[in-house]
């Protein structure tokens, strides 16, 4: 109900990210258009290059070996290709390339990049024939790649204010706040990612933020961007997930599934860079496709994983598990596995109700730089009732020539690439569109499972301060505050500097209503860190409880001379303002908060309240019917 701000849960800054995307890969290469493939021998019987090879390669292959792409090398030119005759040969023999991970019969899949037999043998044949160029004048029109957009011309273009400098030799991760400038909602089919240069980046993800948190995480920076912290306000459109890697192309949703974007987003390109022995210059580009039809379908996202992963050195079979249990019905849509580079084999299946076991994805080869989105041809309907289970092996030896530890060493979870993860995402849409609530509630008590069985690892390999500190916050995530707080004493004791534990004792001791303490543990952090904004505002929320309206106005303006945006402590002040009888006071501060949290019921509610006081009783009905359909929508 509306009334007081409520201080905030225990901090959730393991839980409000997305766990199980930390360093998600999401890589579709375009298959071009087939140009017609000259595969017919030449009247002397030989295969050349000309006559045969340059077509096979310029469908499959050229995509990614050219200049700038994402390959090492290029296949553009006979030359080119001829030195590399004999590698390129084993490599399409051995299905290393043109890169398909799946197994044939684990799933039938969009965009598959898999080569004909006829293709592979015409290759070794040339290769075997001496790799002749044969004549000129059969040779195929080379592909034009385009210097512009993939998917056409965006609707709208949003690009970095400035570029990034990559420096040699380093790897880093690197969000970049890209503003939206809408002033009305719009509905996206497709997003396309265009760099200066394809050098340096290893992947991206494409999130949005509504809070502008962001955008601040980018001012307090001296060099555009931001790393990444613990909680940064981003998050996926609902039900999707966007990446993005070198050679990708726009995946244009149907348009019943079109995401909504609202005035005041920003899109966050969260990259992973990699550069070699030279600096990158980086600037990105972001195109956004739009439709006038607002989705018809809504789909939402299931994630399994692991983090208490421990890979002990020299172990060439560890293997990985974790299982879901559908409480709905739905419709399977996607799938994107995710590891790091020990990994050596990944299984995901669904065992429906009656016992049938249905494979949904198998890689018998793992490999860290080809990790795809596999979008079903069909999709596949799951009853509620069916299990689906992930088995992850992971090979930590010498024999495993993408160890980046030489020689091996113990790996753990983590999101560094040397580190290891083990995740399955879904996408689906509940075949009861009702029934998406349930699900995403049943998918959040999932997901708070596996952080905290990770966080008890941690705790329990390393009982640091910190480790207690962040295991107290997944243990009350899942309600078992009682629990939090003990850990939390235990921290405080370990470490009695740390400001955050005394904010975090103090929100679990108000959710025990024990206010008089909680208000204690607030004041330690302040007396610590007074810039310490939820510490702030949540002391404020304690006075304002209490009925001492000064302190807590004294708290909430302080609370936004840190941050001009927080959108509770205006919320806070709007109250105050109109328990006050100030009512264009609390007009003003309500509509700050609608600003900042355009589906908030409370503050429509609050401004409706203020709005028909002052006499404006159109405004205040308005106000008051939408936080009444904010309601309904957000029971």
């Amino acid at each position: 109900s509306r009334g007081n701000h409520v201080p905030n849960q225990l901090d959730r800054a393991v839980t409000s990210r997305n766990p199980l995307a930390t360093t998600a890969v999401i890589v579709t290469i375009c298959l071009w258009a087939n140009w017609g493939l000259a595969q017919d021998l030449s009247s002397s019987g030989t295969v050349t290059y000309t006559g045969q090879i340059a077509s096979i390669l310029n469908t499959h292959c050229v995509v990614c070996h050219r200049p700038s792409a994402i390959a090492p090398f290029s296949l553009t030119t006979f030359e080119a290709v001829k030195a590399r005759a004999e590698q390129v040969a084993q490599a399409v023999q051995s299905g290393n390339m043109p890169p398909w991970k799946p197994e044939s019969g684990s799933g039938r899949f969009l965009g598959e990049r898999r080569l004909q037999g006829n293709d592979v043998e015409l290759i070794r044949r040339w290769v075997d024939a001496g790799a002749p160029k044969g004549d000129p004048q059969l040779a195929p029109e080379s592909p034009v790649w385009p210097e512009g957009w993939h998917s056409g011309i965006p609707d709208l273009v949003v690009t970095m204010p400035e570029s990034y400098a990559l420096p040699p030799d380093s790897e880093v991760y690197r969000n970049f706040v890209i503003p939206i400038p809408i002033e009305e909602q719009r509905f996206v089919t497709a997003i396309e990612l265009k760099p200066t240069t394809t050098q340096g980046i290893h992947h991206a993800r494409l999130m949005t933020d509504t809070t502008g948190r962001a955008q601040r995480q980018d001012d307090a920076n001296d060099l555009v961007g931001y790393d990444e912290p613990s909680t940064d306000g981003t998050k996926f459109p609902d039900g999707h997930f966007l990446g993005w890697a070198p050679g990708t192309l726009a995946g244009s949703a149907p348009e019943d599934l079109a995401w909504l974007l609202e005035p005041g987003t920003d899109l966050i390109v969260k990259t992973h860079l990699v550069s070699r022995n030279v600096a990158v210059n980086l600037q990105l580009s972001v195109g956004l496709f739009f439709t006038d039809r607002p989705p018809t379908v809504t789909p939402a996202i299931i994630q399994l994983g692991s983090q208490t992963i421990d890979v002990p050195a020299g172990e060439t079979a560890h293997v990985v598990e974790d299982t879901y249990q559908l409480p709905v019905d739905v419709d399977l849509l996607a799938v994107y596995p995710h590891a790091h580079f020990l990994a050596k084999q990944v299984q995901a299946s669904a065992q429906l109700p009656n016992g049938t076991v249905r494979q949904l994805i198998r890689i018998d080869d793992w490999d860290f730089n080809w990790q795809d989105e596999y979008r079903y041809i069909e999709n596949i309907r799951l009853p509620a009732g069916t299990t689906i289970r992930m088995r992850y092996i992971f090979d930590n030896s010498a024999n495993n020539h993408r160890n980046p530890n030489k020689p091996p060493r113990r790996v753990r979870f983590g999101p560094r690439s040397t580190d290891e993860m083990a995740e399955l995402t879904l996408q689906v849409v509940p075949v009861r569109s009702a029934d998406r609530t349930i699900l995403a509630q049943d998918v959040g008590r999932k997901v708070s499972e596996i952080i905290l069985a990770g966080a008890q690892k941690k705790l329990d390999d390393d009982p640091i301060s910190e480790n207690h500190e962040n295991f107290a916050t997944s243990l009350a995530a899942v309600g078992r505050v009682d629990e939090a707080v003990k850990h939390l004493e235990e921290a405080a004791r370990l470490d009695p500097t740390r400001p955050t534990v005394y904010y975090r004792l103090g929100t679990a001791l108000t959710l025990q209503d024990n206010r008089d303490e909680a208000m204690h543990y607030y004041q330690r952090a302040l007396d610590l860190d007074p810039t310490f904004v939820e510490a702030n505002n949540n002391l404020g929320s304690l006075f304002h409880l209490a009925g001492n309206l000064n302190e807590a106005s004294r708290y909430y303006r302080r609370t936004l001379e840190l941050d001009p945006d927080h959108s509770g402590a205006h919320f806070n002040l709007g109250n105050i303002f109109l328990a006050r009888r100030q009512f264009s006071d609390a007009e003003s501060e309500f509509r700050k908060t609608l600003e900042l949290r355009p589906e908030f019921a409370d503050a429509f509610e609050g401004l409706g309240q203020a709005l028909d006081e002052q006499g404006k009783q159109v405004e205040a009905e308005e106000a008051l019917n939408r936080a009444r359909e904010l309601e309904f929508k957000n029971p």
